[in-house]
């Protein structure tokens, strides 16, 4: 299963099709390009917060990562709290693991 949840404007949402469709309407399409499993996800302040799942593959544009595996794809932009970042490239933001 792609998504578990998404928060959105105080609704928490578990169709996949209509998490897409919020997705696709706050231009968050590198999200639904992205190979994930189970992800829990919230839209804040127009924000992608990653609370957790497994992100596969996939380039992040922009949000906060707070918790989760992350097995391989470009980060960029963003704050990665905590997590596993197995592979990949972290190509901007703030890595909060490594501190």
């Amino acid at each position: 299963m792609r998504y578990i949840s998404l928060i959105y404007n105080n609704e928490k949402i578990t169709k996949a099709s209509k998490i897409d469709n919020i997705l696709s309407i706050n231009k968050l399409n590198w999200l639904i390009d992205a190979e994930i499993e189970n992800a829990e996800i919230e839209i804040k302040n127009n924000t992608l917060i990653w609370h957790n799942g497994t992100w596969y593959f996939g380039y992040w544009h922009y949000g906060i990562w707070k918790d989760g595996i992350w097995k391989d794809g470009t980060f960029e932009n963003g704050i990665f709290e905590k997590g596993t970042f197995d592979s990949g490239s972290f190509l901007s933001g703030i890595n909060l693991t490594t501190k």
